[in-house]
């Protein structure tokens, strides 16, 4: 299901069915793998959740695709299959659509939601043994995030980032820097000099580095009394990454997934990618880290779903300390790169998080939501998989290493794709990445001087 549409979606859905044959050898038990792919897509461009434009009652489309998901799934159960609807973070909506099409659905209740906000992180891994950076309380109110943030200057912490706590707000959206160190030196002074600091960070934090761009100060501050904010101190050594946990719970009992090392934008926060898997240096830890979370959540109630936990890690001199940052009661943005990856090699990381190839070698991978260029803008996603596809840089499923595309549909609007690269190690998937966004931007430039469709888009030569 998608809203708005995909762009060359026959291409895309081709695509991924023909990796999905050379997965199998060429033999799939169940026919041709396009002929089992329906996707059923809105002309909807509007913010709103996927699951709130399928199920507008105003919207005759919305109307057409219910119906034929309802028919789909009254074949499938008359045919014996085993029906399940399958998304991506718990959702109200969602669990009356799968309880109206008499079908399990599979991520944690609607009721569990809470759980996944950041106070609710924080405190989930105090409970868990794990360490948190210093921080405030969750407030909803300016005042009490300038009282938290007094606290926190008066424990040595100056440097900081500012989170809206609720769930709405995910891959670092919600997040915003401040340095205040300078005024550390002021948070002992008597009480009116500690009205005069008040005053100084209220002034300061409008200056604050909001991530979201679209939000800035004003909206991240509007947003405070629905969202709830606290303040933690971004911490420092001598190395910092950003590794994460992803689990699932089934039948009340926790499932290692991955662990993988978050690819960050150039502010430190935001989510653009990923490598797979996180350090040998802490992830054993991350692994127990990671089911502790698990345990706690089953505790809480959550009996099944995915979930994933990001941390941070920071070395002095040989030693690595782990930091529990937040909990994500959902898939999260690596999923569709481990799917990928796993599905064609067909196998899983094995208890030490590490994953093998088809010649019993390790493999890694190296994936990104953000290979972006201006000049991306107006390409079609089926250019893009035949440049591929035609190229040394293609999957190759004997030696489980190449390059596989994913979320093309932006590029024609914004400039925009993602990739997995595997290899052996990270400096052959890195390689692979470099040589990739090398062969888009060769394929930009040429295509700059091509003309362009009634609709304005560019026709590059295998589109």
């Amino acid at each position: 299901m998608t809203a708005p549409r995909m762009r060359d979606a026959e291409a895309q859905i081709a695509y991924f069915s023909d990796l999905a044959v050379s997965a199998s050898a060429g033999d799939p038990a169940d026919g041709k793998p396009r002929d089992r792919v329906e996707v059923l897509s809105l002309d909807d461009s509007s913010p709103r959740w996927l699951s709130e434009k399928l199920l507008d009652t105003e919207r005759p489309e919305a109307l057409v695709a219910r119906k034929r998901l309802t028919e789909a799934v009254a074949a499938a159960r008359a045919a014996g299959d085993d029906i399940r609807l399958s998304y991506f973070e718990p959702s109200e909506n969602l669990e009356s659509l799968a309880e109206e099409l008499g079908v399990p659905a599979d991520q944690a209740p609607a009721r569990c939601i809470p759980l996944g906000t950041k106070a609710a992180g924080r405190a989930l891994f105090q409970e868990a043994g794990i360490a948190v950076a210093p921080g405030t309380a969750e407030c909803f109110d300016l005042d009490g995030l300038v009282d938290g943030v007094r606290a926190l200057l008066a424990g040595g912490s100056g440097r900081l980032v500012l989170k809206l706590s609720s769930t709405a707000y995910g891959a670092g959206l919600g997040n915003a820097i401040v340095d205040l160190t300078d005024l550390a030196d002021l948070a002992d002074t008597a009480a009116g000099g500690a009205e005069r600091l008040a005053g100084l960070v209220r002034d300061r934090l409008a200056g604050s580095q909001v991530l979201d761009g679209s939000l800035g100060w004003e909206g991240f501050r509007a947003a405070i009394p629905e969202a709830g904010v606290l303040a933690e101190e971004l911490l420092a050594g001598d190395e910092l990454r950003s590794p994460s946990y992803q689990g699932r719970i089934r039948d009340g009992a926790v499932v290692t997934v991955s662990t993988h090392e978050q690819v960050l934008g150039p502010n430190g926060q935001t989510y653009t990618g990923s490598a797979f898997p996180a350090a040998d240096a802490y992830r054993s830890t991350l692994i127990e880290y990671g089911r502790r979370v698990g345990a706690a959540l089953i505790r809480r109630g959550v009996a099944q779903g995915d979930y994933g936990v990001d941390f941070v890690t920071v070395r002095h001199g040989e030693e690595w300390q782990v930091y529990g940052i937040e909990l994500n009661l959902r898939a999260t943005g690596t999923m569709h790169a481990f799917g990928a990856v796993t599905g064609l090699l067909d196998a899983l990381p094995d208890d030490d998080g590490v994953l093998y190839g088809p010649d019993g070698t390790r493999r890694t991978y190296l994936a990104s939501d953000s290979i972006t260029s201006p000049a991306y803008r107006g390409l079609m996603p089926a250019g893009l998989i035949d440049l591929v596809r035609d190229s040394p840089l293609h999957w190759n499923p004997a030696q489980g290493r190449g390059v596989v595309l994913h979320m093309l549909s932006a590029l024609p609007d914004y400039g925009k794709f993602g990739a997995v690269c595997v290899g052996a190690d990270q400096a052959e998937a890195a390689e692979l990445m470099s040589r990739l966004r090398a062969l888009a931007d060769d394929w930009a430039a040429k295509s700059s001087a091509r003309p362009t469709g009634a609709d304005g888009v560019t026709v590059p030569s295998g589109s």
